[in-house]
């Protein structure tokens, strides 16, 4: 018997390690890794799978809508491309600014992903009776020549700025839809538009309206294939 104040002695010979629980917390946590790594694994072709499916159901049931095939498989890098999702948000974000920097703007996607509308009026982007820009539209001139400037492999976004003349085709009141025409090209040009993506015209309608079309054409379509 032990003698008081004293620990009886280990007759097997061997102590406990002091590092064995430092290993077995090692040990479960590289297991709880494995663990979320296999998940992870397994939502990722999960949702490959679904991505394939939504795309097939898109192409069944819109024809028209035309599905990039760099859609299906990631190995090539995205570009919007006309008439694909990319395309259609792209294309609506210009219209979003329009709606967001003037009231009145009326922005109709015609074609999704390939031509969006803009229409207003005259004296929303000049000083009445003028040609000059109104000082609360230089951030959205500039921000319409930077998405013109800012093309994508393949593709590039033009605009048609068309301004109305009377249907009586009398003589407009200074300074006409011709001059501001004009002075619409020179801005977004001298912001850097490309001078090949920017075209102006006059035609017949509600006189002091400007209607914008927005086109995103793939280079390899004939030109103007996106304008009407």
């Amino acid at each position: 018997m032990a003698a008081p104040g004293h620990r009886k002695p280990d007759l097997s010979g061997s102590r406990p390690n002091p590092n064995n629980g430092s290993i077995v917390l090692l040990l479960s946590l590289f297991l709880l890794l494995l663990v979320f790594f296999i998940v992870l694994n397994a939502q990722s072709v999960q949702t490959a799978q679904r991505v394939r499916t939504v795309l097939v159901s898109l192409e069944r049931s819109f024809p028209a809508f035309y599905i990039d095939p760099r859609l299906r498989e990631p190995a090539d890098p995205l570009a919007s491309r006309a008439g694909t999702v990319f395309a259609v948000q792209r294309l609506d974000g210009l219209g979003n600014l329009f709606a967001t920097a003037v009231a009145v703007a009326k922005v109709d996607s015609v074609t999704p992903g390939r031509l969006l509308e803009v229409r207003l009026p005259a004296d929303e982007l000049f000083l009445p009776g003028t040609a000059d820009l109104r000082p609360d539209r230089i951030g959205l001139i500039d921000r319409v020549a930077d998405a013109l400037l800012q093309n994508r492999p393949g593709e590039r976004i033009e605009l048609d700025a068309l301004l109305s003349i009377g249907a009586a085709g009398g003589p407009s009141q200074p300074p006409g839809p011709v001059v501001r025409a004009g002075a619409l090209a020179r801005l977004l040009i001298a912001d850097g538009a490309p001078s090949d993506a920017v075209t102006v015209g006059i035609e017949r309608g509600a006189p002091g309206a400007v209607r914008l079309l927005f086109s995103l054409r793939a280079l390899d379509d004939a030109p103007g294939g996106g304008r009407r």
